[in-house]
């Protein structure tokens, strides 16, 4: 049965309220008024008589209507009940199949997992095997790089121990030596000496062969002259070297924390410096020494030696004037570099000479030798001569010894051995041309 919607409802109710006027208008009894038309009253009344019977046959119609909306009324209460009571049975068909479904999904699902899991175990198995095995090498190769690690971290460990022990002392002796060399004049002139041999050693020059320290010598004038160090050079010249160190009024310029201290320790440092050059300006070195026409002040400080250079430009040419030169490890390394390089080529015209002469001996042996070569191939020619006349003697002509010979083992000489082939080809012996030879008796004679 079909169910009416609200607006449906709404509408049939107005329709009965309509219907419902107009029969209580056609139900009313016209009023003539005083005075009226009768005519008129009796169109008035023909048409109250037709509005009865309209609304009479509305009233009928409606009765009708009213009588089917209460019969479709009870037909949707009755079909309400039956879409509920349908509802509730699919309702209970629906828990019940998702039960049966859940329950055999479970089943499925767990046979299905069982098989699976089985399957999935086995796959992975298979699969991870070669993972593990790799995993089990690199699980070794760690352990033994950690082993390997273990053991080079200690050996570091005590590497780096040892190393802080030499550092510290290292840094013990450096700061002994900073203070010996603040403090003392001789350790400062004994370690200028020090770097300075050091410096001679790098450039390639030997200790007695290129250069003497320390050699004492006596002047023209008496005067006792001791060079820290006489290089010698190529065609007999040398080379005077003299150790300077100004230490003291640098330190003390270098570490000012005043900028007066600084002036008053950077005017000393130079006076210091000055006064070097004037002390080596008063030895007579090229008196001494054959060649010598200036001396090398090294200072082993480059910084002592710019700081003094940069503050006093006039000191290297007063140092010059006085036929001494200024010289720091660079310019000093520069300078013995080149005197190894001289060194070296005299060597190589030396080598040259020595062997200019050793070659001229040789070529005397050789001449020498082909002499007596020439000898020996004369008397290998004389003792061949000899040798052919001999041989002629063996094979030429009828009755050689040869031939004789031969003739002898033909007759049953009896003989262990024969002579060559080249022997009887050059006697004329062949074994065609000899006679049949007699049977040898038991006792080796012929017949």
């Amino acid at each position: 049965m079909a169910e009416f919607s609200i607006e449906t409802w709404i509408y049939l109710g107005g329709v009965a309220a309509i219907l419902a006027g107009l029969l209580t208008l056609a139900l009313r009894k016209p009023q003539a008024a005083p005075g009226a038309d009768p005519a008129r009253i009796e169109e008035l009344r023909a048409d109250r008589d037709q509005w009865r019977a309209q609304a009479e046959s509305l009233g009928g119609e409606l009765s009708a209507a009213q009588a089917r909306i209460a019969r479709l009324e009870a037909e949707q209460e009755a079909a309400r009940a039956h879409h509920a009571e349908k509802l509730a049975e699919l309702d209970k068909a629906r828990r019940s199949l998702s039960e049966a479904f859940e329950l055999t999904a479970q089943k499925v699902l767990k046979a299905s997992g069982e098989e699976l899991q089985t399957r999935s175990t086995q796959t992975l198995t298979d699969m991870l095997k070669p993972l593990r095995e790799q995993l089990d090498g690199f699980r070794k190769q760690v352990i033994e790089d950690s082993e390997k690690r273990f053991g080079q971290t200690s050996a570091l460990h005590q590497l780096v121990q040892t190393l802080h022990a030499d550092a510290q002392t290292m840094s013990a002796e450096a700061s002994k030596l900073a203070n010996a060399l603040r403090s003392q004049s001789k350790v400062q002139g004994d370690w200028g000496e020090m770097v300075l041999s050091t410096i001679l050693e790098k450039a390639g020059l030997r200790e007695g062969e290129e250069f003497v320290t320390q050699a004492s010598e006596t002047g023209a004038d008496g005067q006792r002259l001791r060079p820290d160090v006489v290089v010698n050079l190529p065609n007999g010249q040398r080379l005077v070297i003299d150790s300077k160190v100004s230490l003291t009024a640098f330190d003390r310029c270098v570490n000012a924390e005043t900028e007066e201290d600084r002036a008053a320790a950077l005017k000393a440092h130079i006076a210091s410096v000055r006064t070097h050059i004037r002390s080596l300006a008063d030895k007579d070195y090229a008196g001494l020494y054959d060649g010598v026409t200036f001396t090398l002040m090294f200072i082993p400080l480059e910084g002592a030696a710019s700081l003094a250079l940069q503050n006093d430009p006039g000191l290297a040419g007063d140092a010059f004037e006085r036929d001494v030169m200024i010289a720091t490890p660079t310019t000093l390394m520069m300078a013995m570099r080149t005197v190894h390089n001289l060194w070296t080529i005299e060597r190589r015209n030396q080598n040259a000479l020595d062997i200019a002469k050793r070659a001229g001996l040789l070529y005397d042996k050789f001449e020498g030798f082909l002499t007596d070569l020439d000898k020996v191939g004369d008397q290998i020619n004389r003792a061949r001569g000899s040798w052919e006349d001999a041989r002629k003697k063996l094979v030429d002509g009828r009755g050689n010894l040869v031939s004789q010979a031969e003739t002898l083992r033909k007759l049953g000489a009896s003989t262990r051995k024969r002579l060559a082939d080249s022997w009887l080809d050059d006697a004329g012996e062949a074994d065609d041309e000899a006679p049949d030879e007699p049977p040898a008796l038991e006792d080796g004679r012929g017949a």
